[in-house]
C-alpha cells in the first residue's frame, strides 16, 4: 500500500522543485542588471599643478538647446580635459551646473573656472569625476579659462582608461611633415 503512494508523491515533490528551479532561474535570468559602482578615485601627484588632462568629465545637456553638450564637450576636449560621457541629463537647470565629490575640489574648480557663471555642488561621489550640466541659460566659455590650479600634494582623481593613461604619462612628440622631407612629393 505503501509503494502505491510513494511514487506519486515521490514525482509530485520532484514536480514542484522543477518548477521552482525554473520559476527561480527565469526571475533571476530577466531581472535588469545592476549598475557597477563607480571605482574610487586614486591618489595623483600632479606636480603641484591640476591641469585639464588630468580630470574626466561628463557633458550633459540639462535644459532644451539641442547638441549644446557636444559642442562644449568638444571645446573642453580641445584643452585636454577627459571627456567620459556626452548625453542628456535627468535634472533640469537653467544655468551651467559643475557637480564633483565637493565643490572645494579642485577638479571641480578647475572645470568651473572653465566656463562663465557656472555654479559649483558636491555630492561626495567617490570616483571624482565631474559632471557639467548645462542649462538653456548656458553663458559660454570664460574669456580667460582656468589652464591649471595650484594643489598641495596628490590629487583623487578617477583612473584614466590604459590608452588615457599613458597618453598623458608620456606624451609622445609627432614629427611635424615639411615639404622638402617628403620624398614622395618632390617636385619635378
Amino acid at each position: 500500500m505503501i509503494r502505491v503512494f510513494k511514487t506519486p508523491v515521490t514525482l509530485i515533490i520532484l514536480l514542484a522543485l522543477v518548477a521552482v528551479g525554473g520559476w527561480w532561474g527565469l526571475k533571476n535570468a530577466t531581472a535588469a542588471i545592476p549598475p557597477r559602482p563607480p571605482e574610487p578615485c586614486v591618489k595623483v601627484d600632479v606636480g603641484g599643478k591640476l591641469t585639464p588632462n588630468y580630470v574626466t568629465v561628463r557633458t550633459l545637456n540639462a535644459g532644451l538647446r539641442g547638441g549644446l553638450a557636444k559642442r562644449v564637450s568638444t571645446e573642453m576636449r580641445a584643452v585636454g580635459y577627459y571627456i567620459l560621457k556626452v548625453n542628456n541629463s535627468d535634472q533640469k537647470f537653467a544655468e551651467t551646473v559643475v557637480i564633483g565629490n565637493s565643490k572645494d575640489d579642485p577638479e571641480v574648480k578647475l572645470v568651473a573656472g572653465f566656463f562663465k557663471n557656472a555654479k559649483t555642488q558636491g555630492d561626495g561621489r567617490i570616483d571624482h569625476v565631474v559632471d557639467v550640466l548645462l542649462g538653456d541659460d548656458y553663458a559660454g566659455k570664460a574669456a580667460k579659462p582656468l589652464t591649471s590650479i595650484a594643489v598641495d600634494g596628490p590629487v583623487c582623481l578617477p583612473p584614466l582608461p590604459a590608452s588615457e593613461a599613458s597618453a598623458t604619462a608620456a606624451p609622445v612628440a609627432t614629427p611635424s611633415a615639411s615639404p622638402s622631407a617628403s620624398p614622395s612629393k618632390t617636385k619635378k
